[in-house]
């Protein structure tokens, strides 16, 4: 694993972590990392876990570690071309007098509850662990720390077991109780995440991450079941947005029979979110654009590369949603009414927001569908609405059928009528 940092070139880096596992069934549990320690608690911490690295690896001495004093959720380490790891081995470089190497042992703590510098201050956020790590990183000449590359690859996770005044002293610092305290290589977090996601059908989101995470050459293509596409090169990843119109009239569902279009569009739907915010989480730049007959074809035809050029060229997605314009009335007659359908489904929650305008005598004006394309776009689609009826004075009625609703012979999403809402005893109490 290459790790870029500021380290003389006769000097290379090597990380490790300390693996903690919490019990979420614990009333202490928060799903929120505890908040780094000062200097002093984090040498201490830093001495017993040197002692017990020495011991497993049979002698550091010869080695320089620095780690922090604090915990990361591993979403925070798993990230394109690792930038904590590097910072921390960019601060055992900014301690060589001379660019002279001599092996130490570096904690770093809080002053005023911040580290020293701002790449290392653990984000903390809710939702966290319930593995939480540790990390470490040793710096020495490059021949040792091949050596302990190999040692540490071949022995840590199987050999690593933590003493227990190491166990005592990270529970008692942080304030946790611990299931499970192990050591482990970047490697070894590697592989249990891939193990974890190829046994949830995720395998093809593993590859992506890895192409980026380890900055591979080249592109790396995933193509999901249900037309999900996504390649990712560098740090970004590329990705088309489709409304349902466009997802079942020239997208990957345009060879579904009628009959299906509402499960695949969901499918689609469900794998999209999944892969973008698993993306987003682990530090990749998620870049939208918007499905078009013209991009489909070039796709088509394309290689990686050029695939990858096309979607450049066009202006990506931004804000939080996207109005599809599907009909307007050049009427000078004002708006009076706006029908309102939720298009959601009930594992997925909201995909659309079917808009309906009508004048006075009841003639349409405008029909539009509005698509969150993030969380908060929900509420400013809701916010926009309802500035809309109070601007113009218009009534406003909200139809919730349960259900996404479209034209099997138009294929594409139509708005609610009475006779679609469930009855009283199908709506979810």
């Amino acid at each position: 694993m290459f790790i870029t940092s500021t380290l003389p070139k006769d000097l290379q880096p090597y990380a490790g972590l300390l693996v903690i596992e919490l019990d979420p069934q614990q009333p202490d549990f928060t799903g929120i990392p505890p908040a780094p320690l000062d200097v002093v608690n984090a040498t201490a911490l830093a001495g017993h876990l040197a002692k017990d690295l020495d011991t497993i690896l049979g002698g550091i001495e010869h080695l320089g570690l620095i780690l922090a004093g604090a915990l990361y959720d591993q979403t925070e380490l798993l990230r394109p071309g690792f930038p904590l790891l590097g910072a921390l081995a960019d601060l055992y470089s900014g301690s060589l007098h001379g660019g002279l190497f001599t092996p130490q042992l570096m904690a770093l703590g809080t002053d005023q509850g911040y580290l020293p510098v701002a790449a290392i201050n653990p984000a903390r956020r809710p939702g966290s662990g319930p593995l939480l790590l540790l990390p470490f990183c040793f710096i020495g000449p490059h021949d040792a720390i091949n050596v302990l590359a190999r040692s540490m690859e071949n022995t840590l996770l199987q050999n690593g077991m933590v003493s227990d005044a190491t166990r005592e002293a990270v529970q008692q610092a942080f304030g946790l109780q611990a299931l499970n305290l192990s050591y482990a290589t970047i490697g070894d977090l590697c592989a249990l995440l891939r193990v974890q996601l190829d046994g949830n059908g995720l395998l093809s989101l593993w590859e992506l991450l890895e192409q980026a995470w380890f900055e591979r050459p080249g592109i790396r293509v995933a193509t999901l079941a249900a037309g999900s596409r996504f390649l990712v090169a560098g740090d970004h990843a590329h990705t088309l947005f489709y409304t349902f119109d466009d997802w079942a009239q020239f997208g990957p569902g345009c060879k579904w029979a009628a009959a299906e279009l509402g499960q695949g569009y969901r499918d689609w739907v469900q794998q999209q979110r999944q892969y973008a915010l698993a993306l987003e989480a682990y530090g990749l730049h998620v870049r939208w654009v918007l499905a078009s007959p013209q991009l489909e074809q070039t796709l088509a035809d394309a290689d990686a590369e050029a695939s990858v050029a096309a979607m450049r060229a066009i202006p990506c997605l931004s804000g939080d949603f996207l109005v599809e314009g599907i009909f307007r009335n050049d009427s000078e007659n004002p708006e009076q009414q706006m029908l309102i359908t939720h298009q959601a489904d009930p594992e997925l929650g909201t995909l659309a927001y079917t808009v309906t305008g009508l004048d006075a005598q009841g003639q349409l004006l405008r029909l539009e569908h509005h698509y969150p394309l993030r969380q908060q776009g929900l509420r400013v689609i809701i916010d926009r609405l309802l500035e809309q009826c109070a601007t113009q004075g218009a009534t406003r009625q909200v139809l919730h059928p349960g259900r996404l609703l479209y034209s099997e012979t138009g294929r594409c999403l139509r708005p609610a009528t009475l006779a679609d809402l469930p009855t009283p005893h199908e709506r979810p109490h």
